[in-house]
Order: C-alpha cells, then sequence, then structure tokens
C-alpha cells in the first residue's frame, strides 16, 4: 500500500492499531505533518521512519510508516501534508477515523 492507496475512512475501536506504509522524501527536504481535528483525542497518530537494516540514521531517504491509534470514542480528521522545510506541500492526504 502506497500513500495514494491510504483509506479516506477508517473504523477502529478503543486500542485497536493501523499501520501503512507511506511515501518518503525526507532526502529532499520533506516531512509528513499530521494535523488532527474533531475528536482529536480520539486518536494518537505518528509517522515514523523505517530505516533499512544496517544503514546509519540519517542517511537520505527511507520508508516511513503513518501509525494510528484509537484512544477514545469519536470522530477525528486526520490531515496529514508531506511538507517541505520551505512550506511547500508535495502530496496531502486526508483520513477520518471513527473510534467506537
Amino acid at each position: 500500500m502506497s500513500s495514494s492507496d491510504l483509506p479516506s475512512e477508517l473504523d477502529l475501536v478503543i486500542g485497536e492499531r493501523f499501520r501503512a506504509p507511506i511515501t518518503g522524501a525526507g532526502g529532499q527536504g520533506y516531512r509528513w505533518l499530521a494535523t488532527v481535528t474533531g475528536d482529536a483525542d480520539a486518536v494518537d497518530v505518528q509517522t515514523v521512519g523505517i530505516p533499512p537494516a544496517g544503514d546509519p540514521p540519517g542517511q537520505g531517504s527511507f520508508a516511513r510508516e503513518l501509525r494510528i491509534v484509537g484512544r477514545a470514542p469519536g470522530v477525528a480528521v486526520i490531515d496529514l501534508a508531506l511538507t517541505h522545510a520551505g512550506g511547500r506541500v508535495r502530496e496531502r492526504l486526508r483520513l477520518t477515523v471513527r473510534v467506537r
């Protein structure tokens, strides 16, 4: 699954985890920024880098993973933006998460 293959809607139960690969472009100065609106306390959201085995940290781009955990009942809207240090947005994704 690539970033463009992420679902636009997701249903989770409290404590359930969702993980999906997302594109990375750290070597080009981009990083994922996540903004959560709606019931923001309903989810924990992280974008985590996954360096290949044997590669030292900080050596260019590597795969990233979106991690979401259902924390409380509610509906959260996650806006993910692959953003350059200068403010340019290369890719934007929106995901609605319902936690029950």
